[in-house]
């Protein structure tokens, strides 16, 4: 419905403002400089690294204009929730969209927090750190999406956070290599350590040569398709017409574990990204099972699928 299909779009520019002021790529005017803040802005700041507890990984100059962007964009999604309009165009979209489906101002928040993070850490030191991460960047966007969706279960909250952890676990795993020239390591580094592996063995590719490299990615897998199981739940939950776009996520970043492992963990040699035909077979096998399959022939599809003989999408 076009109602949705414009919702939607307001929260894709939402996320994708949120995406370019954590890359650097958008920067407002705002009042104070790239080296000096205004006070509420000093005062947001403080605050922040309070909570922190640590400094800024970041260049004073780039950090104070991120402070900057931040501050102003969280006072922007105030207006969402207040009788305010803001001008930005971005958020008069996002209030009408908040007003019609009731989308909770916390997932907006976590997101903007895990910005707020990448300003202070680039290293997760266990998996439950990580988990955070993973939940603040993409988690959060599947709870928005499912407002837009509709349902009814209250296990859909749940598995659409399990939606996001999935797809993120694939993303850091997948993106090693690349993480690690920028000087990021989002992989648990107690579970490196454990398995003698080194921030110096991921440069370069070097940790595809030890023996416990291949056996570390299998473990990470397994782990990251415990929370696939839990997103493929959320399906049957969604109504009939909205499935097909989380359906086709999840199916192309299983398919993309399943060539991580395949490549015995080598994601430094070349990404690991699914052509054109693999795409497309999988995008018509989604919209074959979850737009026309008559729902009492879904059980006959999922143990064909668990056989072999037909996709698990």
């Amino acid at each position: 419905p076009e109602e949705q299909r414009l919702a939607m779009c307001a929260v894709y520019a939402f996320c994708r403002r949120a995406d370019d002021i954590a890359d650097g790529d958008w920067a407002d005017r705002f009042p104070g400089s790239t080296t000096e803040l205004g006070q509420e802005a000093a005062e947001y700041r403080l605050q922040l690294e309070s909570l922190q507890k640590r400094t800024t990984i970041l260049e004073d100059e780039v950090y104070l204009n991120k402070i900057s962007q931040l501050f102003f964009f969280r006072k922007k999604l105030s207006t969402c929730y207040n009788d305010v309009y803001s001008t930005d165009p971005v958020f008069l979209a996002l209030k009408d969209t908040i007003e019609r489906y009731t989308i909770p101002r916390s997932v907006f928040d976590d997101l903007i927090s895990g910005m707020e993070d990448d300003l202070y850490s680039n290293r997760y030191r266990t998996f439950e750190e990580l988990y955070v991460y993973c939940y603040r960047v993409a988690s959060v966007v599947g709870l928005m999406c499912i407002e837009i969706y509709g349902y009814d279960d209250p296990r859909a909250r749940k598995f659409a956070e399990s939606w996001g952890i999935f797809m993120q676990l694939t993303n850091v795993l997948r993106d090693v290599g690349e993480d690690i020239e920028r000087d990021r390591v989002y992989l648990p580094l107690d579970e490196l350590e454990r398995n003698g592996i080194t921030e110096n063995d991921l440069g370069g590719g070097k940790v595809v040569l030890k023996t416990s490299w291949e056996p570390y990615c299998h473990h990470y897998a397994k782990r990251a398709r415990t929370y696939l199981e839990e997103a493929r739940q959320l399906l049957p939950l969604l109504p009939r017409r909205t499935r097909y776009s989380p359906a086709a996520m999840i199916a192309f970043y299983d398919k993309i574990l399943k060539e991580i492992e395949k490549q015995q963990g080598d994601v430094f040699t070349r990404r690991v990204k699914l052509n054109k035909l693999q795409k497309l077979s999988l995008a018509a096998a989604v919209y074959l099972r979850h737009r026309f399959l008559p729902r009492f022939l879904d059980p006959l599809w999922s143990g064909l699928a668990r056989i072999g003989l037909l996709p698990n999408v």
